[in-house]
């Protein structure tokens, strides 16, 4: 017995080695792990998302004026998902909308959604879509959709033999947007940003889609803060719910003010991110709208309506000379001080801040978001200084504020001690 102890030994001692070797392999190779990316907010982002604001809307122009209105104030951009019927029933209102060159119509049929639908019967309701709204617009539809931003092959098909060199499909990525290029057509496929939220899955990153299911704009912020680590971003609202009602316009506008967005035009979101025959390119056919799950915690007449929205008339991209935007003395003038804020005027830091400068004396230029120069200013500034400090280092959030020496982005004590300091020297 003694004799083979050894033997024993290092038996045992191959075969724990085998183990621990296949466990090794297998981790490393068989089951490769990918880190989930946490869901933060942008703070330590170093690469600004692009995004576009998609406007739904075919029931009236009131929610959908004072959205845009809002979006004008701070040059963010959109498309305008509707029909033919409500284009031609507001034509003249619609037109003075597409003033603002930061908008565009997305041709929507929204009688039914297009899964499925035989490409006849598709090329004449795309076709009669788009041909009603280019008369009343005299522009060209250069995206189209459906009912639940549904499309398919034939959609796309129709949209290459219309001459539509864009289409929407339902997200396939989570919160990130997506565009697929199918090879067999020249047609690209915006897949839009979803929601992973269990509670919420398979409604687009949209107002609707949190309120009919008992939603709040709470749960939305949250994931629109993780959706601005993106590289794309497409944003839904449904304006007579975005537009109208108080606590989700807020919500909106709490977001463009606090995260850094690359606003861009619809051509710019459409670059391809992948190349692929149209049987490879993901599909997402889900429509989670049944009496089980559209549940809203208030019917829209509850929520509490904003006081005195914008009327189209009253659009200030209507005045050409842009006499209507806002303006402050202290951004008129020749020459900057030697510090140098940009705020949107509202946000809890903005606020913050220039009470602050104005309790300790500092003199400072400021320009508000709706200043005629302010795109020019702020991009001037930013160029001098690749990373903020503060509360974030990727000018994540307003106030801006540059010194000779450094960039802040957002504000607290500290920031301000840091400014007075610079101040005093």
């Amino acid at each position: 017995m003694k004799k083979n102890l050894p033997t024993f030994y290092k038996f045992l001692f191959c075969l724990l080695f085998i183990l621990a070797a296949e466990f090794y392999l297998v981790r490393e190779f068989a089951c490769p792990t990918t880190p989930e990316t946490p869901k933060e907010t942008q703070q330590g982002s170093t690469e600004r998302p692009k995004g576009i604001m998609i406007l739904i809307e075919y029931t009236d122009m009131v929610g959908l004026s004072n959205f845009v209105n809002e979006m004008y104030k701070r040059d963010i951009t959109g498309v305008f998902f509707t029909g033919p019927d409500f284009v031609e029933e507001h034509c003249e209102e619609v037109k003075k909308l597409l003033e603002y060159d930061n908008i565009e119509i997305m041709g929507a049929y929204v009688k039914d959604p297009l899964w499925d639908m035989s490409y006849e019967d598709q090329y004449n309701a795309l076709k009669d879509t788009k041909e009603r709204i280019e008369a009343c617009t005299g522009e060209p539809v250069r995206i189209l959709s459906s009912k639940y931003q549904a499309s398919d092959e034939n959609t796309a098909k129709v949209a290459d033999a219309l001459g539509v060199p864009y289409i929407v499909a339902r997200g396939t990525t989570e919160t990130e947007a997506f565009v697929y290029q199918p090879e067999e057509y020249n047609v690209k496929i915006l897949s839009v940003s979803n929601i992973p939220s269990i509670r919420f899955k398979y409604g687009s990153l949209c107002d609707y889609s949190y309120w009919v299911r008992g939603g709040s704009p709470e749960d939305m912020m949250v994931e629109l803060s993780a959706a601005a680590n993106n590289k794309k971003i497409t944003l839904l609202s449904h304006t007579k719910i975005g537009g109208i009602k108080e606590r989700w316009l807020n919500m909106w506008t709490n977001y463009w003010d606090t995260y850094d967005i690359d606003w861009v035009g619809l051509d710019e979101i459409m670059t391809t991110d992948m190349t692929l025959p149209y049987w490879q390119i993901p599909q997402n056919h889900n429509n989670p709208y049944t009496p089980s799950t559209m549940q809203p915690d208030f019917e829209l007449s509850e929520e509490v309506n904003v006081n005195n929205p914008c009327a189209v008339d009253d659009l200030p991209f209507l005045n050409s000379t842009d006499d209507n935007k806002e303006s402050t003395d202290t951004s008129t003038n020749s020459e900057d001080k030697d510090i140098v804020m940009f705020s949107n005027g509202t946000g809890p830091m903005c606020i913050e801040a220039e009470e602050y400068f104005d309790n300790n004396n500092i003199d400072y230029t400021l320009y508000l978001i709706t200043d005629e120069e302010y795109n020019t200013k702020v991009a001037e500034y930013k160029a001098k200084f690749e990373t903020s400090e503060g509360v974030s280092s990727a000018y994540g959030y307003f106030p801006l504020i540059f010194t000779s020496q450094k960039a802040y982005s957002g504000f607290n004590e500290e920031i301000g001690e840091e400014i007075l300091s610079f101040t005093e020297k």
